[in-house]
This record gives C-alpha cells, structure tokens and sequence, in this order.
C-alpha cells in the first residue's frame, strides 16, 4: 500500500505514483496514470513534488506497473522515502484530451456527487479493468466503486472539479 500523499498542485499531471522500493539500488515501482510510453524512457524527466529527477532505466512490470531507476536516487533507503509520491509533468507537457475523454490527472481529487446532490466524496483512485475504468471515490465514512460508464457517470465538470452520478441498485 502506499503512503498517503496529498494529490499534486495545480499545473502539473499526475503519470504514476511510487508503490515502493525495488531491490538496493534505488528503484521504485511506479503505478502509471499515463498511456504515453515514451514518458518513461531513459533520460525523461518527471517531478516529484516539483523535483526533478532523472530516469536511468525503466523496465515493464506488468499492466500498468513499470519499475523506473532515477539518476538521483541511488539507495533503497532513498526509494523508500518515495513511496507514495506522484510522478508529475507540467500542465504545459501534457497532451489535450478529445471532447468527452478525461485524464486520469483531471479526474483524480475530484468531487463526486450523485443526481440529487449528495456528496459522495472525492476520486482518489482510478482502477483500469477490461472493459472500463471504476472510479475508487472515499467519502467520510465509507469507499464507492464507480463504474466509469455513461449510465453512471452523467456529467463531468473538469475546470469546476466535479463529477455528478447516478448510483445504481448495490453500488452502495
């Protein structure tokens, strides 16, 4: 499990976060929240907290796992000190999404509320499964799946941060 990291600041995109350290010499394993493979070739640069860093070697784990070694962390102990951390770029390095597609960044923090208004709570994990994404939302005392299909999701507001929902018989 990874460490509770608040979500990234505004104007950078989250593309993976650290799951935890591999092996001594510094590596991580990362989950990624981007489809751009070359974001993760050696020589990239991805922030951590606005620090960049460096990536030496990056090998494929499995679906949407990649384990990345950085130029400028050299020692488990240091890796360990990543986990749960976002890997981000700027706003200005990510790719434009077509009309009614969303990025996982866009989406991750949002508040989600069902058709009546009740506030459910906000997006802090995307699951990708086969056939869609489900949507991890924590609200105050309880966790929801949602699944990310247009009879569930009836509205989503990127520049308001919010996502409005029709709950379905068993969702809750």
């Amino acid at each position: 499990m990874t460490a509770d990291r608040p979500l990234p600041s505004p104007g950078y995109v989250s593309v993976g976060r650290v799951l935890n350290a591999h092996g001594r010499d510094g590596a991580v394993n990362v989950r990624l929240y981007s489809d751009v493979p070359e974001r993760f070739e050696p020589g990239r640069i991805l922030l951590v907290e606005a620090r960049p860093l460096c990536i030496v070697s990056s090998q494929e784990r499995g679906p949407g796992v990649r384990t990345i070694l950085f130029r400028e962390i050299t020692r488990r102990r240091q890796a360990e000190e990543l986990m749960g951390s976002w890997l981000t770029i700027s706003e200005e390095d990510a790719a434009s999404a077509g009309e009614g597609e969303y990025f996982h960044y866009q989406l991750l923090g949002m508040s989600v509320y069902t058709e009546p208004g009740e506030a459910l709570g906000k997006i802090v994990e995307i699951l990708e499964t086969g056939s869609n994404d489900v949507y991890v939302v924590a609200g105050n005392s309880r966790e929801v799946l949602v699944p990310a299909t247009s009879q569930v999701v009836l509205q989503v507001d990127v520049p308001a941060r919010r996502m409005t929902v029709r709950l379905l018989e068993g969702m809750v």
